[in-house]
């Protein structure tokens, strides 16, 4: 068997150790020219997805292609809340706890702000930056400022310490107080 026709019995790439001879200029171009070209990666042509339509009496079962938006798989469901996008919330609140203990004490909190249910929205996921809002109440272990406005893309939210450790901390709590009758104007 020839030399030249060897290339077609092996399937897999075959690299050259270097040599210690030392390689002329027309030759290492040659081998740079070669290596670009084998590294370059192939990749099939897709082949159309085919699908049986079934057979009637006058005519045989044939494959079809089928297309793109038939062969398309949903994507998984993502939660979405529904906000109006042209008009912020005037207030939201953002947690994390799952206590019902500390749920209770949000529902004081605001019911002491006396925020209308119609204007605020509690998120139970912690801060979520698609949601646009006037004033947002933000409940976060680590801050760079808590119970001090901070303002953020034209509204304002204030940083306070989780429900838990405000349930037990009762100067947290006066802390959070005092901030948000200064905030909540």
């Amino acid at each position: 068997m020839e030399k030249e026709n060897l290339h077609l019995l092996i399937h897999e790439e075959i690299y050259r150790l270097p040599e210690d001879e030392i390689i002329n200029e027309e030759e290492s171009t040659e081998k740079l020219k070669d290596e670009q070209e084998s590294s370059a990666v192939a990749e099939p042509e897709p082949e159309p997805v085919a699908k049986q339509v079934e057979s009637t009496e006058e005519q045989p079962a044939v494959l079809k292609d089928v297309s793109e938006e038939e062969h398309h798989q949903d994507s998984p469901h993502i939660p979405h809340h529904d906000l109006p996008d042209a008009k912020p919330l005037p207030f939201a609140v953002f947690h994390t706890s799952h206590d019902p203990a500390e749920n209770k004490l949000l529902h004081k909190i605001i019911d002491a702000c006396k925020i209308p249910e119609s204007d605020y929205k509690i998120f139970s996921n912690g801060f979520d930056q698609a949601v646009k809002f006037k004033k947002a109440l933000v409940f976060v272990p680590e801050a760079k400022a808590f119970y001090t406005p901070i303002p953020y893309k034209g509204s304002e939210f204030l940083c306070s310490k989780p429900l838990s450790v405000l349930a037990a901390n009762k100067n947290e709590k006066a802390n959070l107080w005092g901030a948000l009758q200064k905030f909540i104007v």
